[in-house]
């Protein structure tokens, strides 16, 4: 990628200024100059003159090469001789044909002698909108434009082949994983740096008329901004700093300020773009620091090291690769690398945790059957089987239905983390029907605006349920009824389950036992944390409210 100094070198020639008009007089270097100047041109047809000084500098050059950034069709004149056309010149847009902003001239070997040589420039720019007019003629080894442009181009493009890759990566996980948005901020990241490359380097692969450099210099800006706020943004989700909306909103209208009051289409205003989102991201990561959050050290670490990166390369040591464009581009790769890492070491975590909950799952599986299949509970209610043959054996078939119907629900059940509601209810009537029978007590069950479509964890009302029997006995009238109420809005739904019976002692139900363990594990296994679970002493009884939280 690096060439030796004696065929590196760039020069640029000095800009000698513009005349608007037109005489093929101002070819000839010996016309007088001094008093053109380098402003904007007054109309679409100007002439624009370069000195170009051949010394010891040029002497090792092979051939000599002129590099051309021109906003216009051109004529190039070299000492009073035309050497080059770019386009065709006209008056209107009708006669001109536009030329291409970026152009390569062989300097003739008979016009190439050491000492001070004029490059005149006749212009027209029928296309020209009038936001870019000022051109750019750089010297040196004439194969060497071509072959540097390639290698960049070429290294350029292997960056931008990894961040493609790294871009559909991201998206996948998070099509995967639709609640992790830090994913989809580096897709975005990375397609919009692809973007920015195949832009910035654009004018090495396709030859683009003149008047498209504005809209690929306005693309450029409009990237960059973009860009600016994903990075900060992914950190602030990342870190989870508090008041991120606030704060992001905030820098969102310092990047409005900075598009409004500063050219899209200059570098000044991308490399002050760079440097307020490096500003920003280190106050995030160093906030983080001070947090002890995990991973910020690691953070702060590729930060510091691409402020040293860029401060260390700015001294330039006569390399041409070394310039500003180079340096964002592999700045921005060690912030890419530094965001993978971040994100593969949290996709770990949720694999571990996910795991964890497959084994939780199991468990709470394992806990549901072992508490309706333990011996004391099969014991009392074949010992009530077998009373009930004796006093009544219609009852008894009934009994034994209930009593494998709820074993049956039970079995299908096991296995799930969520079940319909309409199934959970049924497995709450069987079990008052089994309970009914072994305690001779009336059980009533009594619902009311329950969403047949909604779902929820197994045997959690059926808990609720069996804790509102052990802890409660019926009113002195008989009464022993359960009422279960659901409410829905926009933000959550709400499940509200009623014992309407007379406690036994108020101070050991206010203990929670096993079955509410039970009760939370199940949410918190579907759920994660968006969910409340309260049970308090009311007038009628007890009540338990479970309140799950909408995305």
């Amino acid at each position: 990628m690096l060439t030796s100094c004696e065929t590196r070198v760039l020069i640029m020639s000095k800009n000698k200024g513009i005349k608007t008009g037109d005489n093929l007089a101002w070819s000839n270097p010996a016309s007088k100059d001094h008093h053109w100047k380098n402003q904007r041109p007054l109309n679409n047809k100007y002439w624009q003159r370069f000195e170009v000084d051949f010394n010891e500098q040029t002497d090792n050059f092979k051939h000599k090469g002129l590099q051309l950034f021109v906003f216009g069709a051109y004529e190039a004149y070299w000492d009073g001789v035309l050497i080059d056309k770019n386009g065709h010149l006209g008056n209107n847009r009708a006669e001109e044909k536009a030329g291409t902003f970026v152009r390569h001239i062989l300097v003739p070997d008979s016009l190439s002698s050491r000492g001070k040589h004029v490059l005149a420039l006749r212009i027209t720019q029928n296309y020209y909108t009038g936001r870019l007019w000022q051109s750019a003629v750089f010297v040196g080894e004439y194969i060497h434009f071509v072959r540097r442009d390639l290698k960049i181009t070429a290294f350029m493009f292997f960056l931008a082949g990894a961040y493609l890759i790294t871009a559909i990566y991201s998206l996948l996980l998070f099509i995967n994983q639709k609640n992790d948005f830090s994913k989809l901020i580096c897709s975005l990241m990375c397609f919009s740096f692809l973007g920015l490359i195949l832009m910035e380097y654009l004018k090495f692969y396709y030859a683009y008329p003149y008047y498209f450099q504005w809209y690929r210099l306005l693309t450029i800006g409009l990237l960059t901004l973009l860009i600016a706020f994903l990075v900060p943004l992914f950190l602030s989700l990342y870190f989870q700093v508090p008041y991120k909306g606030y704060l992001m909103g905030a820098y969102f209208l310092a990047l409005c300020f900075i598009a409004v009051n500063y050219r899209l289409t200059s570098d000044f205003t991308t490399q002050v773009t760079s440097l307020v989102v490096y500003i920003t991201s280190l106050c995030i990561v160093i906030y983080a620091v001070f947090a002890r959050l995990r991973d910020s050290w690691t953070m702060l670490l590729v930060l510091v090291s691409i402020g040293l990166f860029n401060q260390f390369l700015s001294y330039n040591f006569g390399n041409v690769l070394y310039d500003y464009d180079i340096n964002l581009f592999l700045s921005f790769t060690l912030l890419v690398l530094a965001t993978l890492y971040l994100i593969a070491k949290k996709t770990k975590e949720q694999r571990q945790a996910y795991d964890a909950s497959l084994l939780r799952s199991a468990r709470l599986q394992n806990e549901l059957l072992k508490k309706h299949i333990q011996p004391h509970f099969i014991m009392n209610t074949l010992t009530s089987v077998m009373e009930w043959i004796e006093v009544s054996p219609r009852k008894s078939i009934e009994f034994i239905e209930a009593l494998a119907g709820e074993f049956d629900i039970l079995n299908d059940i096991a296995d799930q983390q969520l079940i319909p509601i309409s199934q959970e209810i049924d497995l709450c009537k069987k079990h008052l029907a089994v309970m009914g029978y072994r305690k001779e007590i009336k059980y009533v069950w009594e619902d009311k605006g329950v969403d047949i479509h909604e779902t929820i964890p197994p045997a959690i009302l059926h808990t609720i349920v069996e804790n509102g029997m052990s802890h409660n006995i019926p009113r002195p009238e008989g009464a022993f009824t359960f009422q279960l109420c659901y409410e829905a809005s926009a933000k959550q739904k709400r499940y509200t389950l009623r014992t309407i019976a007379r406690i036994k002692s108020p101070k050991k139900t206010e203990r929670e036992g096993t079955g509410f363990k039970y009760i939370r594990s199940r949410l918190r296994e579907s759920y994660g944390d968006a969910w409340t679970l309260e049970s308090k002493l009311i007038p009628e009884g007890w009540e338990t409210s479970i309140v799950i939280f909408k995305n």
